[in-house]
């Protein structure tokens, strides 16, 4: 379960920065660059290859651009994913550890990059197609890099705002995750984007610090 929030943690924050009129990635980096900040609950589910349900957890997440994100999930298991620029917090509550490692340098290894770089990072790192179902405006964002951990990232917009995103790994696994209670551009505590290890907590520093 820790391995799985550990590479989600680069899924879930690859998925949030990127829309004007000409290629998919140009629309798709205009979209997402009026959104400063977002707050909403988010519903997750994940499936194996053959569509039986792996996991399912639900929560509640803070974004602020660049590159703060506050990924909390409160059912069924605690797990909280913090990021503030520079380093990724993971705090598994029932293993009482937390895992510290800098976010990367690549968004076609670690994709949370695309927070902060929404014009060159996309277009480098990923082709983006876009279509249209049932009132839901689809980007497909397929990384150019081989040996990505997705497959496919598919972010799906209704009036503007994002309300569900779709992720592909290698092993056929496919996380849906969907957006309610949505507030952009509020203000938000710098408190959301810091971390303190509670006591008693096994602290594994991947940053060597």
């Amino acid at each position: 379960m820790h391995r799985f929030y550990k590479m989600l943690s680069g899924i879930i924050l690859a998925c949030f920065f990127s829309w004007a009129h000409a290629a998919p990635s140009d629309d798709l980096t205009g979209l997402l660059s009026h959104i400063r900040t977002m707050q909403a609950n988010f519903s997750q589910t994940v499936k194996d290859a053959k569509g039986k349900v792996l996991n399912q957890s639900q929560g509640n997440m803070s974004m602020e651009r660049p590159g703060k994100f506050r990924w909390n999930v409160t059912q069924p298991d605690a797990q909280l994913i913090v990021a503030n620029n520079q380093k990724i917090w993971i705090y598994d509550a029932g293993l009482e550890q937390v895992t510290i490692r800098f976010l990367g340098k690549e968004a076609g290894e670690t994709p949370a990059l695309l927070l902060s770089n929404t014009n060159e990072t996309l277009a480098k790192d990923f082709q983006v197609n876009m279509s249209t179902d049932a009132g839901v405006q689809w980007f497909v964002l397929k990384p150019k890099k081989p040996g990505s951990l997705l497959e496919t990232i598919k972010l799906g917009f209704a009036n503007a705002q994002i309300k569900q995103m779709q992720l592909l790994d290698h092993l056929g696994h496919m996380t849906l995750i969907q957006f309610s209670h949505i507030a952009v551009n509020n203000k938000l505590s710098p408190a959301l984007f810091n971390f303190k290890a509670p006591a008693k907590v096994d602290v594994i520093d991947e940053t060597g610090r």
